[in-house]
């Protein structure tokens, strides 16, 4: 599997070091005095001793605003290990920056970039928030952010009137929330003490599922002005659908349009196909953050008079193009970063995105609105497995979205490499990319021929490479890859032996570093099958001195094999690598490891063959 134009590093391909401590948290205090659902005040303290570099980030304060948050109040101090004074931080040194990933945005950030100037140091931070109109769910009980931080004492505490319902959850905290009341106030409380520290292992479920944290919001709300209510995913999805209301009015221009594209098409499938088609080819995604916290699509129109919209928008446009042809679809809320939700406790702070499910007679299809370079009906990987909420009249539906298989998410590559005495070698490459796999490499469909030829150095590991050609293709969830390569020094020479390479792609595999104990179950996120045919033409006069064994391993998580047959002067290579996606015992980490070492050792063998 090609590791190169990866917007990541995976996890399970990674060398990785136990880290030392980098912080305590001495105090994570959150106190939360709600008036009525329009309002309500919340003070901060966090005492944080940082112990070196690597923890350097938690000095940072970070505040998020908006014209329905204020920060009313600020000050801090940093302190040395033996509590003396090194300095005073005050409200007047916080600064502003509305900079953000989205086009148009409400928010903004009051922050202090600080940076201690040795360690250990001790940083105190207080603040107080005032919301109005913004009370959809209360801050976030969330002590311990990071791995390799401890966390001597956390408190969260919600008072509240006895009036209001106040829903709350846990995850990852054995404790409960306790309640008291006292002359007409509910007040909730949790703490936390001695909270080891999260160690980064290979293999381990994402961050934000093992975190500790602690949920809470009011049934009834005033968010942006706009009032509102839920207790469950059903009641969200309910709102949400009020938000859409009257937003799927189209123009009659381009009304009488989609019916000149569609009417005549065979069946709903292609009429589906055509209108995202449309879509791609008329509007491009802006991220916008505006108007009821981003909860609320732009109308429909609007979209179509800019050509632009945010997932919600986009979304909500092509659901009302679809309206339009006499076509159902369903507004679909989802989380990029969280694979699963909270299944008795719903929230929008879960949630981050939205596409659109079509059920049609037959088959389901979801459709990502905001990139048409993937492939219609294509579920990508940042929502395949994830959980999600339809949205309908009746309310919102939970449902998980569908997942392809392993052996599906599969890289197919062929190369010929014909070898000269001097170790220099003609190479050809054809390599097919489906699914998942194909995602990868879908930025070099961008690239110009400059930076796909160096993004080439990176799939194909052959030393002084000179490239004579490289072309690209994108088939549906299909991406081509052919080359023509010359290297002036594939194999070493060595006096009368050559030193030959027997896998010139699958850079990176490393063997994750052995754990004396692990806490972690093993989670492989991505399910794929890499498969690969290599023919190596030998020089006259050569012949095999010595030759590495075949491979064949069968594990839990996976099975791989390597064929090596001599037919003249051709040697044929095999290798078939199948990874499965899913959680495993932590028992097995050792055999993984393993596992992982001898694929690392058999991409890198070579043949030696000896001039005769």
């Amino acid at each position: 599997m090609n590791r190169v134009l990866l917007s990541f590093v995976l996890l399970a391909v990674t060398c990785m070091v136990a880290r030392a401590q980098n912080v305590i948290v001495e105090e994570n205090a959150i106190t939360v005095e709600c008036e009525d659902i329009k309002h309500s005040t919340t003070h901060y303290k966090t005492v944080t001793t940082i112990l070196n570099e690597r923890g350097a980030d938690h000095a940072v304060f970070i505040c998020p605003c908006s014209k329905y948050d204020k920060l009313k109040s600020f000050r801090g101090q940093v302190t040395d290990p033996n509590g003396r004074l090194l300095r005073k931080l005050k409200e007047n040194e916080l600064q502003r920056t509305e900079y953000s990933e989205y086009l148009a945005v409400d928010d903004y950030r009051m922050y202090l970039d600080y940076t201690p100037p040795s360690y250990p140091v001790t940083i105190t931070y207080e603040w107080t928030v005032e919301s109005r109109n913004n009370l959809i769910e209360f801050p976030w009980f969330c002590p311990q952010d990071d791995y390799d931080v401890s966390v001597r004492k956390a408190t969260y505490q919600l008072t509240a009137p006895q009036t209001m319902a106040i829903r709350h959850t846990l995850s990852n905290i054995s404790k409960d929330v306790t309640v008291s009341s006292d002359n007409g106030l509910q007040t909730l409380s949790i703490e936390l003490t001695d909270l080891p520290v999260l160690r980064k292992e290979p293999y381990s479920r994402p961050l934000n599922e093992r975190l500790p944290m602690g949920y809470f919001a009011p049934e009834q709300f005033v968010y942006y002005g706009v009032e509102g209510s839920f207790t469950d995913w059903n009641g969200l999805g309910k709102w949400e659908y009020s938000l859409q209301q009257g937003r799927d009015v189209l123009p009659e221009s381009l009304k009488e349009k989609l019916h000149q594209l569609a009417d005549g098409l065979p069946s709903d499938v292609e009429k589906v196909k055509r209108v995202y088609q449309f879509l791609g080819e008329n509007t491009r995604y802006v991220a916008i953050l505006l108007g009821i916290g981003g909860q609320q699509p732009a109308p429909a129109a609007e979209v179509c008079k800019s050509g632009f919209g945010d997932c919600k928008g986009l979304t909500n446009y092509m659901r009302a193009m679809l309206q339009e042809l006499g076509i159902s679809s369903y507004y679909t809320v989802v989380s990029t970063t969280r694979r699963r939700l909270l299944p008795h406790y719903a929230s929008v702070g879960q949630l981050n995105h939205v596409i659109l499910q079509v059920p049609l007679r037959g088959d389901t299809i979801w459709m990502e609105c905001t990139n048409p370079q993937l492939p219609f009906g294509y579920v990508h990987e940042d929502i395949a497995g994830h959980d999600a909420v339809v949205v309908t009249a009746d309310g919102g539906r939970m449902v998980r979205l569908p997942v392809y298989a392993d052996s599906t998410n599969m890289m197919s590559s062929e190369v010929q490499i014909a070898l000269s005495t001097d170790g220099s070698a003609d190479v050809s490459l054809r390599q097919t990319s489906e699914n998942w796999q194909h995602e990868q490499l879908l930025p070099l469909l961008k690239m110009d021929e400059n930076e796909r030829f160096r993004a080439l150095h990176h799939i194909v590991n052959v030393p002084q490479m000179a490239i004579q050609q490289m072309e690209t293709a994108q088939q549906s969830a299909t991406i081509s890859l052919t080359a023509s390569i010359k290297s002036g020094k594939y194999a070493k020479v060595t006096g009368s032996r050559l030193f030959v390479p027997l896998c010139p792609i699958h850079q990176g595999y490393q063997a994750p570093k052995s754990e004396a104990e692990r806490s972690e179950d093993i989670c492989i996120s991505h399910g794929y099958l890499d498969t690969d045919e290599i023919v190596l033409t030998i020089p006259e006069g050569y012949a095999i001195e010595a030759r590495p064994r075949d491979v064949t391993l069968t594990e839990a998580f996976g099975s791989f094999s390597f064929r090596m047959v001599e037919e003249g002067r051709q040697i044929r290579i095999s290798n078939r690598l199948l990874m499965h996606a899913g959680v495993f015992p932590s028992r097995l980490y050792p055999q993984l490891v393993a596992f992982r070492k001898t694929l690392a050792d058999t991409y890198a063998q070579k043949l030696v063959l000896k001039r005769i």
